[in-house]
Formats: C-alpha cells, structure tokens, sequence
C-alpha cells in the first residue's frame, strides 16, 4: 500500500502470516485425521475379514480332521483368498488356494516360526522377482484334534491393491492441499486487511489530528511567548516578587509546550515517513566536540564533567544532523539524570569487519532498573513520574532518539543497573565503505 507506515506494513504481514499459517495448520490436522481415520478403518475390516475366513476354514479343517483320514492331499478352496496354507507336524504342506506358487516358499519361511495358540493377524511384506512387492494380511492358528496338535493353519488376503489405493488418495489429498494452501493465503491476507483497516484508519485520523493540533498551537505559543518576553522587559521592574515569579513559570510553561509540539511534529514526520536523508561525510571527532561543547554550560551548572573518549578519529558517511540529534538527546538525558560532580562521557569506535560505527553515551547517574529498560524508549513512558514533570521533560526525547537512529538504518540500546549509571549505545552503518 502506498506511503504507508512501516509499522502496519510489518503488522499486516506478520498477521496475513499468522492467519495464513492457522489455516494451513488445521488443513494439515484436518488431512492427516482422515487418513490416519481411512487407514485404521480400512485396516481394521480386512483384519476381521481374514478372521473370519480363519474361522471359517479351522472349523471345516477341523471337522475333516475328525472324519475322514484319506483326504489329507486336499484343502477346502477358500474362493478368492490369496493363500490358504495347512502346514502339518512333520512340515507337510497342504495348498487350498494359492494366487502364485513360486512365493509359497518366501512366505512360509516369513511365518516359520509363528504358530499361535490364539488366532491372531499379522502383516506381511513380500519382495517378488518383478519391481513390485506384495503386501498380505495374513492369519494364523494351531489346529488341534482331539486335544493334539496337528499343524498351523494360514489364511491370508492381498492387499497391496488397497495399499496402493491408499497412496493415491494421499497423492490426491496432497494435490487439493497445494490448492487449498493458495487459498489459505489469499484468505489471510483478506481477512487481516479486515482485520488492521480500522486500525489503520484510525492510526492515520490520530497522527493528523496530532500533526493539525501541533501546526494550529506554534502560531499562538509564538505570540504568547513574544508577548511575555515584552511584557518582561518593560514591566518586570515594576512587577513585585510574586508577579516576576508568575512571569518566570509562565515563560516556562511556555518553552515546555513549545518542545513538546516540536517533539510531537518529529514523532508524526518519523511515523509518515517524512525523514529526508541528507547524507555527508563529516568527523565523528568533530561532531562529538561540538555536541559537548553545547552542553558543556549545563553541565558546569551540576559540577559534571564532560569527556570524550576515541582512540583514532572516525569519518562517517550519514546525516549529520540527524546523528547530533540524537547525541544531543543522549547527553541532555544523561547529565538531567547524574547527580552533582557526577560524569557523562561521550566515546566512539569504528569496526571495520561489520562495517558499522557505534557511538555510546555513558554516565555515572542514577541508572535505570531493570524492569524498566524494556520500555524506556516507548512514548511518554516516565520511570519516575514526579521527577520528569519537575525536570521538565516529556517523556519523548528517547523515543525520537530511536526514531532517528533507525531512519538511518541502525539501532539504539540501554545498558543499565540502579545506582551505578548507563550506557547507551548507538550502532550506525557507514553508508560508504570507503574509508
């Protein structure tokens, strides 16, 4: 979508993600639920099938067993089984059915040693001299006359046909899936555009009414501040104490609010993405100086000391506005938030393999605990509420700190115990690499 936030396009995606990958995944359960559901299913009826027709040709083996002795070259021909064994005592094979003879002898050798007392079912895998192998479902009991065992019984089915019917209903299943997986998507993506519309809108409607506000109240702030610098020059000598004092928080409220707007239009310009870069190569050694230059009257004020620290002086390619911005909010923050003869000291390095810059802003303050540091640079986010009203802040700096850094590209973080000061540090990529 055109000119639209990074932050919804990010959300957008991820939640077309989501939504794509929770209908897929109940696909996939659902594919899986039904063959695992065909299979036991078919599985389990050719089972009592062949239980069945064990049953069946037991009790008529039995039956001949009992009375006639002369018929034991023959076995009932159990129609459309594939194998139908009778394995005697003395290895003695009788043949009632039987689908290919030269297997007789791979199959007896598969249930040699099985011979169950209860009839039981097993599954069996021939390999055949042909490419393709057989699959067979076979029964199995002793057989017993008058309480004497006289061989093993063996009643088997193919089904490699069902085997084979099974894979291609998978291959089908797998085939509707690909076109379900196309759908899947395209109904994520439908119903996340439902889904962050009115978010979205009412993200946009927000950020103008913020961008209209702070345009519409410059003009009035401007005149009011005008108005009480002239009214302080030519009538503060008349004014008693308490009216001077009046005049002295007026002004500034007024220089408050005037930052704050400014804050506010740097937050809804990052957010539309109305940062233009402005790229150069300039002295990071420079640079620093000069931001500690700035600050260094403030700083004099709480008996801080101001260093600089770098081993070799850096050239960065970048917008060197928008890096002294952000070291301004960086110092600013640490010497309001380091006690009297404390230490703030500005330090930068150039790491040649990664092709980054990382400038660090450190101070021997108050820190930050650690259950704060994870929202630090959120918007109006206050630690200690009372305080940033009395210091005057407004909770924002940080946050476009961060929102400048990463419009160059690069990232912010905070490294911080209670007591014993921070540690911030900004990580830059040098859009040139020549050095």
């Amino acid at each position: 979508m055109k000119n639209e936030l990074p932050l919804f396009t990010s959300t957008r995606k991820n939640l077309a993600l989501f939504n794509s990958s929770i209908l897929i995944i109940f696909l996939l359960l659902f594919i899986l639920v039904i063959s695992t559901v065909l299979f036991f299913t078919v599985y389990n009826e050719q089972k009592l099938e062949v239980i069945d027709l064990a049953k069946q040709e037991l009790a008529e083996l039995q039956t001949k067993e009992s009375h006639s002795d002369n018929q034991e070259g023959q076995l009932y021909n159990s129609k459309g089984i594939f194998l139908n064994y009778y394995v005697k005592n003395d290895g003695e094979v009788l043949v009632g059915d039987e689908f290919n003879r030269q297997l007789r002898s791979t199959i007896l050798k598969s249930v040699v040693n099985w011979k169950p007392d209860e009839l039981s079912v097993k599954y069996i895998n021939v390999d055949t001299s042909s490419d393709k192998d057989i699959d067979l479902l076979i029964a199995s009991q002793n057989v017993y006359t008058k309480g004497e065992k006289t061989g093993t019984i063996y009643i088997g089915k193919d089904v490699t046909y069902l085997r084979d019917m099974f894979f291609r209903f998978i291959l089908i299943l797998l085939g509707i899936s690909i076109l379900f997986f196309v759908i899947a998507i395209i109904a994520g993506r439908v119903m996340t555009e439902k889904a962050i519309k009115p978010i979205s809108v009412s993200y946009r409607l927000q950020k103008e009414f913020i961008a209209d506000a702070s345009h519409e109240l410059r003009t009035p702030l401007s005149v009011l501040k005008s108005g009480l610098e002239v009214l302080e020059l030519e009538e503060r000598v008349k004014m008693s104490p308490f009216s001077q004092t009046i005049l002295t928080d007026l002004k500034d409220e007024v220089r408050s609010t005037t930052k704050l707007i400014q804050d506010l239009l740097v937050l809804v310009r990052s957010d539309t993405g109305e940062q233009p870069l402005n790229e150069e190569r300039f002295s990071l050694s420079e640079l620093s100086e000069q931001s500690i230059r700035a600050f260094k009257s403030l700083a004099d004020q709480k008996r801080i000391q101001l260093k600089l620290h770098y081993t070799k002086d850096v050239f960065l390619y970048a917008d060197k506005e928008k890096v002294k911005q952000a070291l301004y909010i960086l110092i600013d923050n640490a010497i309001k938030y380091t006690p009297d003869y404390g230490m703030v000291s500005v330090s930068f390095s150039d790491v040649h393999s990664s092709g980054h810059v990382t400038i660090a802003v450190s101070d021997t303050g108050i820190g930050i605990p650690e259950e704060h540091l994870d929202r630090i640079f959120d918007r109006f986010y206050r630690i200690d509420k009372s305080r940033e009203r009395q210091s005057g802040s407004s909770g924002l700096g940080l946050a476009i700190a961060k929102s400048v850094v990463e419009a160059l590209g690069g990232s912010i973080e905070a490294f911080s115990n209670k007591e014993q000061g921070s540690d911030f540090i900004i990580i830059l990529p040098d859009m040139n690499s020549e050095r």
